[in-house]
């Protein structure tokens, strides 16, 4: 997979979240789950928190001969624009949404990729209401959980039969507690990379549909 171009400006640095360590490995991940990809034949992918549009924008580009729709939603409207941006100066078309997490997605079983690099730093629950948007892109509040945990259970609802669900933790958010909490939601997860690097042990993880045994 290519990586995108990504130009922020330093005002946009102030509240959207450059590429770090934590979007290559998810674009990592994507790249060699690539085959597995084209197999499942896409047709509508989404992001959640796209912020600079980086990752949503690789997956644009790798799946560019396929007839897909691609979807970026974000609640700073400066990462809404970035995302924009990215995704022309990279030739890839992204729609964008302004929106908190999934307030607003109400189709089901639509998405075939979903992609959540959510704020995973432990910080107080506080933090996580903090109205600045560069507190958004960070602060995880409890465990670090808080955010991410919004859109969990929605996620099986709005995730196609043959879907799939990919999630960025830290060691600290317990990644054993997370696909043992999605496996009550009927969906079986996996760590399929990681990485430690300096102060995080970073992991990425995918989720699929229990298919239902019909008799």
């Amino acid at each position: 997979m290519e990586t995108p171009i990504v130009k922020l400006s330093d005002e946009e640095l102030k509240t959207v979240y450059e590429p770090s360590e934590d979007s290559y490995l998810l674009i990592d991940a994507l790249e060699a789950d690539l085959k597995i990809l084209h197999t499942i034949k896409p047709r509508i992918c989404l992001e959640i928190g796209s912020g600079s549009g980086i990752v949503i924008t690789a997956l644009a580009m790798a799946l560019k001969r396929h007839n897909v729709h691609f979807v970026a939603i974000d609640i700073n409207p400066d990462a809404c624009k970035a995302t924009k941006r990215t995704s022309l100066v990279n030739s890839a078309d992204v729609d964008v949404l302004q929106m908190n997490l999934l307030d607003c997605i109400q189709i089901k079983y639509t998405f075939d990729i979903i992609l959540f690099n959510p704020p995973y730093v432990v910080t107080e629950c506080k933090e996580v209401l903090d109205d600045r948007l560069v507190f958004k892109t960070w602060a995880g509040g409890k465990n670090g959980r808080q955010v991410m945990e919004q859109v969990f259970t929605t996620i099986p609802e709005i995730l196609s039969d043959t879907g799939l669900f990919y999630l960025v933790v830290i060691k600290e958010n317990d990644p054993e507690y997370i696909l043992s909490a999605f496996q009550k939601l009927n969906m079986s997860g996996e760590i399929v990379r990681e990485r430690k690097i300096r102060g995080e042990h970073l992991y990425v993880l995918r989720f699929h549909k229990i298919k239902e045994m019909r008799s």
